[in-house]
């Protein structure tokens, strides 16, 4: 594995102006897959190209939502007059005049009270994701408080630095960080906290994520092969029909882990625990263990095609 030394950028960039990208994806309306995408057309076939154009031009939102973004937002943030969410929603072009019409007459007609951007969720118009955001952002009190010291890095940064080269993000903090179907090929993210961070189909190999936290990760079919666990605390995660040929499990924590339909095959599992497992059709043909690693005791290693190491 190649994991150069270079300094981890990862919460470098001031964040009192998010970057567009960064905002669509916390705000629900851009994914990591997206952004990904977009970011390699812009850094690598378009240089100059501002990235809304880009999310527009690929029908992802409209032009008027990224320059909203772009023109309104931070200031819409800081000011303190505030207006009913209905405003906000029309302003970004994320609910038309019709739609706006038609939460009304339903809310009007409804015998509960309920309030205009929950209705919006109900109704599929807008997800409780992008909702929330706005709620958070411009309405929540005490928005200006003193925020974690702690870095916590977004799908927008890890990616932008990736595509620009960098491959050292060591003890990054992406709890709950959604990066499905992205390629992070090659990276060092150990000692890094991925509790219950989303990474399905995710493709991950050659990486090291040794001492990394992995408790509740979601890696369902992902790409895992040749990667670095050693001491990786990997209780909970789920890695359903995940692929992890060749991959080093040595002294990795994966109590309660689900490993059904994975591809383990020439895995290194030395001093792992492996209590509770669920492992319904997984494939361990040629993974080695030795006498420190830890099964159930109705579990027999060699009949699921493993190798003592003595």
């Amino acid at each position: 594995m190649n994991h150069p030394s270079s300094h981890n950028s990862l919460g470098s960039i001031p964040s009192a102006r998010k970057p567009l990208g960064e905002l669509l994806s916390e705000a629900g309306l851009i994914s990591a897959q997206q952004i990904e995408i977009a970011l390699r057309d812009q850094i690598i076939n378009n240089p100059g190209t501002k990235i809304g154009k880009i999310f527009a031009s690929r029908g992802w939102i409209k032009q008027k939502t990224a320059d909203f973004f772009v023109e309104e937002w931070h200031q819409l943030v800081e000011q303190n007059q505030k207006y009913p969410l209905v405003y906000y929603f029309r302003a970004a072009a994320l609910l038309n005049e019709r739609e706006i019409q038609y939460i009304l007459e339903e809310r009007n007609n409804s015998e509960k009270k309920i309030r205009f951007h929950h209705l919006a969720v109900q109704k599929g118009l807008i997800k409780k994701e992008t909702a929330d955001f706005f709620v958070k952002n411009l309405l929540a009190p005490n928005k200006n408080k003193t925020s974690d010291p702690t870095s916590f890095a977004t799908p927008y940064e890890l990616l932008k630095n990736y595509i620009r080269g960098e491959t050292n993000f060591q003890r990054s903090e992406l709890r709950k960080i959604k990066l499905n179907n992205v390629t992070l090929k090659g990276v060092n993210l150990s000692n890094s906290n991925l509790t219950e961070a989303e990474l399905n189909q995710a493709n991950l190999s050659n990486s090291s994520l040794k001492q990394a936290n992995l408790s509740k990760a979601n890696l369902e079919k992902a790409i895992l092969k040749d990667v670095d666990f050693e001491l990786a605390c990997m209780n909970h995660i789920n890695l359903t029909d995940a692929h992890l040929e060749g991959s080093n499990f040595t002294n990795a924590n994966l109590t309660e882990a689900d490993l059904r339909d994975g591809y383990f095959v020439n895995a290194c599992f030395f001093g792992a625990n492996l209590s509770y497992v669920k492992l319904q059709g997984a494939n361990f043909e040629g993974a080695s263990y030795n006498s420190e690693t830890s099964f159930d005791p109705e579990l027999d290693p060699d009949k699921m095609g493993m190798r003592l190491i003595i």
